[in-house]
């Protein structure tokens, strides 16, 4: 038998998939192995771009890292790839000739999701008051098991994660759980709230100064970055930094190093990089307010973060698990939920996410005579967001286009107050122009019904 032959056999045999390309980026070999993880058939993509085998959004990063191995920039990556409810470890390796001619790419696939539950196992019976720390992440709907899953493997290699969802979901929890598996855990986890620095003073808080940079600068200050050395740099609210600052932060993020302000020589940082965001970046991107190559710095893996409305399975845990905090904060047996206020809830589309849900079970619980939670004791806004509360029934006589007019009125009615009566913000949420809405408010007499709620 050639070794061509036992080569062929040893690469059929072997349980990792192994996917080879060649100088051009076309795939070459692709085992069953590799079939079974990528859920392809060899006979389908042998002879194609390796672009083929993902969509567009992906295209700059691996095109990034392949020329990345070809220039000998590196010679290996890796990266954790979640598919089909399992993680993959996923390694790249440039393949030379003896004179270092490039020849090709060797992708090879490693299913490590027994070996990170394992992991995860015996981390929770080392730290077990860990687990207090992520209660904000209920993991009964798969949604939620997913990202959670996916922040407890990201933990264990230091790659740059960008955290996205809407506010009040728990981008922080996902923050905080990737931090607590990760290497770092026993070093500092500092957070910037982005949003909320001053424009003038966004370097400072960042990089520090030196004593005497600026009037009142009695005494050399770290920086975010330094405070972090260690551990890890929680950037929240990225989308909202200004572009002046995008570029320092794009600066420090290439080289690993802070110049102080004032100061006159520059600083090594060993910090991981997380990131969180409510905006569309892609979208920001393309509107020029957010840096295209900050975005891709900051984009290396990216967890989203799914909406309350879309883990509806996640509702009632969460709401015990608040009714449990609260009561106990306020001295109070621990309440219970009648159905009727259980109904509302899981009928609520929670525009707030959990956020709004722990607010609305603080407040119950403050206000409810006894150990049972009523629909009376629930927020006004919530019982007019959820669908159980709306009375919207079918009446005998009544026209389709009427009941379509009710409804509309309803909804808008409701969007308006959600957004605190600001109609720009209100006619972006409903995916309309200002101009429509305006015409709409008209049409249903809602001038008064908005200026009286």
């Amino acid at each position: 038998m050639s070794f061509c032959s036992i080569y062929q056999s040893i690469i059929e045999e072997m349980s990792e998939g192994v996917v080879f390309l060649d100088e051009n980026d076309i795939i070459r070999i692709c085992n069953p192995a590799a079939e079974s993880v990528r859920h392809v058939k060899a006979a389908r993509i042998l002879g194609k771009s390796i672009f083929s085998l993902h969509p567009p959004r992906m295209h700059h990063r691996i095109r990034e890292l392949i020329e990345s191995l070809k220039s000998g920039k590196i010679s290996s990556g890796s990266r954790i790839v979640h598919a089909q409810k399992r993680f993959f470890s996923n390694s790249y390796t440039a393949i030379r000739s003896s004179d270092g001619m490039f020849l090709g790419t060797l992708l090879i696939s490693r299913d490590v999701t027994e070996q990170k539950r394992l992991h995860t196992e015996n981390e929770s019976l080392k730290n077990p008051d860990d687990q207090d720390k992520m209660k904000c992440l209920v993991l009964k709907s798969e949604a939620a098991q997913k990202v959670m899953e996916m922040a407890t493997m990201l933990g264990a290699i230091d790659s740059t994660v960008l955290v996205s969802g809407e506010n009040g979901t728990g981008k922080e929890c996902v923050v905080e759980l990737l931090h607590q598996n990760s290497p770092r855990r026993n070093g500092p986890l500092i957070r910037v709230n982005c949003a909320a620095l001053p424009e003038n003073l966004i370097e400072s808080e960042l990089f520090g100064y030196a004593k005497g940079a600026f009037t009142g600068a009695n005494e050399n200050r770290k920086g975010k970055f330094e405070l972090a050395h260690g551990g890890t740099l929680f950037l929240d609210e990225i989308g909202d930094l200004p572009l002046a600052a995008q570029a320092k932060l794009l600066r420090v993020l290439q080289e690993r190093t802070v110049q102080p302000l004032g100061g006159k020589s520059e600083v090594s940082v060993d910090v991981r990089i997380v990131a969180a965001t409510n905006h569309i970046l892609v979208d920001d991107v393309a509107s020029g307010s957010f840096r295209e190559d900050l975005f891709y710095r900051l984009n290396v893996i990216q967890i989203d973060v799914p909406p309350l409305r879309e883990r509806v399975d996640d509702i009632q845990p969460l709401a015990q698990m608040f009714l449990e905090k609260f009561s106990q904060k306020m001295n109070k047996p621990t309440c219970r939920l009648s159905q009727e206020a259980l109904d509302i809830l899981l009928g609520c589309r929670f525009p707030g996410n959990v956020r709004q849900l722990e607010h609305a079970i603080e407040r119950a619980v403050a206000l409810s005579s006894g150990e049972l939670i009523l629909p009376d004791d629930l927020p006004r806004e919530l019982l007019q967001l959820s669908d159980a509360s709306s009375g919207f029934r079918y009446q005998s006589g009544h026209k389709l286009k009427d009941a379509v007019s009710f409804f509309e009125r309803e909804y808008i009615l409701q969007a308006l107050k959600s957004c605190g009566d600001k109609k720009g913000e209100t006619a972006h949420l409903l995916g309309i122009s200002r101009k429509s809405l305006w015409e709409k408010i008209q049409r249903y007499n809602l001038d008064d019904d908005v200026t009286s709620g």
